[in-house]
């Protein structure tokens, strides 16, 4: 009798290990992250990704069917340094190379910073056929290259906007105001660099095919300190919107002298700063009634519409991270890693494995993620952005009032009007 009990005792003890999934310390996932730590937005991606990770493996990891077990995620990285002044992009190259080869992810995830080392980078993904979730640059060469050859480029991926979807949604934020109080006129401040004066070309064709009249285009030099002539000249040119576009420490500048001269135009400010939810506390009042516009849905505030992102900034916030010094695109990194967990779940096996077959799980995704319904276009490689959250992913724009980042635009997913600048009433 002892023995048949003792007998049953050790079947029992061992019905967990015979189960179909294995929880145990199992060989990790490796999703490899090379990209530039200089920027506060890689840094704050970096934070988005182990985010992901950390709550996957709170529920086991990831359900790998073919090998009957649940397998954890492990990040690795890399300091492409790619958005620092100077570096040239062979020293991003190399540090990419380097992750692959010594590392030996079975995905990445995230990748450079600068578009130009993203160029340069797809190569090396197509070399090794490694699966790449790219989040931030927004170059449409990249779209370029891939259908250039996409047999040789189908590992890649832009799980992100791009600089078209951006322009666009930014343009059709401004026509919304002709709509809403038939403004027509345009003036436009852009910093004098290549990148500001291409997206500022941009919306102004944009808008001017919506019916808009552009009645002045001033490009300021880097380091401009005292915007005060150039927007009195846009007062006195009868425009209703000011779009001001640029990158230099100095911008604050501009917002603070059109609200102190009572410019009587709207403000749609293309600058990164401003669209952080630190921003109220450096620059206060100074912001209220200001349009920005920090590119996926849901990624610098939530948006009721947009549950994923109510979560997401709960968590952040759980998580005791300090809050985003530049929010563009970060919720694309935390998105990504659940882009690939739903397509390791989907294929039954990890990337590396089949990188070729792989591709199609990933073409395939139909997911919910922060800024809506996450699918790609096979012919690009390029996720949807459109204007139904229910049907794609969507770029929201917000107002500044009162210390917070109301949702305007678009209409779908509104949490309130535009509202003028008390001087244009």
């Amino acid at each position: 009798m002892k023995k048949r009990m003792l007998f049953i005792f050790l079947m029992v003890l061992c019905i967990p290990f015979t189960s179909t999934v294995v929880l145990g310390a199992e060989k990790p996932i490796v999703l490899g992250l090379p990209t530039s730590f200089f920027q506060p937005l890689c840094k704050s991606g970096k934070l988005a990704v182990e985010m992901a990770i950390e709550e996957i493996n709170a529920q086991g990891g990831i359900f790998v069917k073919e090998e009957g077990v649940k397998r954890p995620l492990k990040l690795v990285t890399a300091d492409t340094r790619c958005g620092e002044p100077g570096t040239p992009v062979q020293s991003a190259l190399m540090a990419v190379d380097k992750l692959i080869t010594e590392e030996k992810p079975d995905a990445i995830v995230v990748a450079p910073f600068r578009s130009e080392a993203m160029v340069a980078t797809m190569d090396l993904i197509a070399k090794y056929k490694i699966i790449t979730l790219q989040t931030i640059a927004q170059t449409p060469k990249l779209i370029e290259i891939f259908k250039g050859d996409p047999e040789k480029y189908k590992y890649w991926f832009r799980a992100t906007t791009n600089s078209i979807h951006v322009g666009t949604t930014a343009a059709k934020t401004m026509d919304s105001m002709r709509t809403q109080f038939q403004h027509d006129k345009l003036f436009i401040i852009a910093q004098d660099t290549l990148w500001a004066r291409a997206a500022a070309d941009s919306a102004k064709k944009a808008l001017e095919g919506f019916g808009w009249k552009t009645v002045g285009y001033e490009p300021v030099a880097v380091g401009t300190n005292d915007f005060s002539p150039v927007l009195s000249k846009a007062k006195g040119s009868g425009a209703q919107m000011l779009y001001v576009v640029g990158d230099m420490p100095t911008l604050p500048v501009c917002f603070k002298q059109w609200k102190s001269m009572k410019i009587p135009t709207m403000l749609f400010l293309d600058f990164a700063v401003v669209t952080s939810p630190k921003a109220w506390a450096t620059y206060g009042e100074d912001l209220d009634y200001v349009l920005v516009m920090p590119f996926p849905g849901g990624t610098a505030a939530p948006v009721k519409a947009l549950p994923k992102s109510i979560e997401f900034h709960n968590r952040w916030k759980e998580k005791k991270y300090p809050l985003m010094d530049d929010p563009r695109v970060v919720s694309s990194a935390y998105d990504a890693v659940y882009i690939l967990k739903d397509a390791i779940e989907r294929a039954g096996f990890v990337p590396s494995k089949n990188p070729d077959k792989f591709v199609s799980f990933i073409e395939a995704t139909d997911l919910m993620g922060v800024s809506g319904r996450i699918k790609f276009d096979k012919s690009t490689h390029q996720q949807i952005f459109n204007g139904d959250p229910k049907q794609s992913s969507i770029i929201v724009s917000y107002q500044w009032r009162a210390g917070k980042m109301i949702p305007v635009y678009p209409d779908l997913v509104a949490e309130a009007k535009v509202e003028l600048a008390p001087w244009m009433k």
